[in-house]
């Protein structure tokens, strides 16, 4: 049994500092997608606040977001809010979000990193347009890389290893395999996030039972992460 077995949730809100709370459940809090569940997990965890999500498309668009958004936004990746009445939510099941949050300019957001999104540069997109239309500096923002699929259980076949950079593919007994989240690490970085300013959960949602895994189980549930302002 995995080490997450007797607990419904994962608080990450610690790495990303004060004014801030950033939940992931687990499978022991029930299937996500099922909108009055995901609605009763927000009621109780972050009293007061409207859930704000979006129809994950694994592109790259943005979007800032606030308690008028109508959920689910179209064809959106990655959210952020200056809104603290707003806990922004995806959801996952193998693909790995991503956590950000800027003490002084009170400002969060969170991003559904999977791998096609993540063959697109996800990261380094969203980087740099929150840099471009947000008064932040990414030296300041703090970083959390949620739990999602493991190099040792994300296996690929030859011709998707291509659309990954060969440093992030590992090659072991004629089976290839991907770093997803070594990627999104080298993409914050080389997007300025300091690297003592980037939190990497190590944990895999292949691997922990507590924790829906769609290439372990084909399963239609799905986990939630969730951020928000204080």
């Amino acid at each position: 049994m995995g080490k997450t077995d007797l607990v419904d949730l994962i608080d990450f809100s610690k790495h990303l500092g004060s004014g801030v709370k950033a939940l992931f459940s687990l499978r022991s809090s029930g299937d996500m997608k099922d909108t009055a569940n995901m609605e009763a997990f927000v009621r109780k965890h972050f009293t007061g606040a409207i859930p704000v999500y979006a129809a994950q498309a694994h592109g790259t668009v943005m979007k800032e977001v606030d308690i008028q958004t109508t959920s689910p936004l179209d064809g959106v990746d990655c959210m952020v809010t200056y809104d603290r009445n707003a806990a922004l939510v995806v959801f996952t099941a193998d693909c790995i979000p991503v956590y950000f949050y800027d003490v002084a300019a009170a400002f969060a957001g969170i991003i559904h990193a999977g791998w096609r999104g993540i063959s697109k540069n996800i990261i380094i997109s969203a980087m740099d347009n929150i840099g471009k239309k947000f008064p932040l500096h990414m030296s300041s923002l703090k970083t959390v890389i949620g739990p999602g699929i493991c190099l040792r259980h994300f296996e690929v076949s030859e011709e998707l290893a291509h659309v990954f950079p060969e440093i992030y593919v590992k090659d072991k007994k004629g089976k290839k395999f991907v770093d997803l989240k070594r990627i999104i690490r080298q993409q914050l970085e080389s997007s300025g996030v300091k690297p003592q300013n980037i939190y990497d959960s190590g944990l895999c949602t292949f691997k922990e039972e507590n924790m829906f895994s769609y290439r372990r189980d084909k399963t239609p549930e799905r986990s939630c992460a969730f951020i928000r302002l204080l």
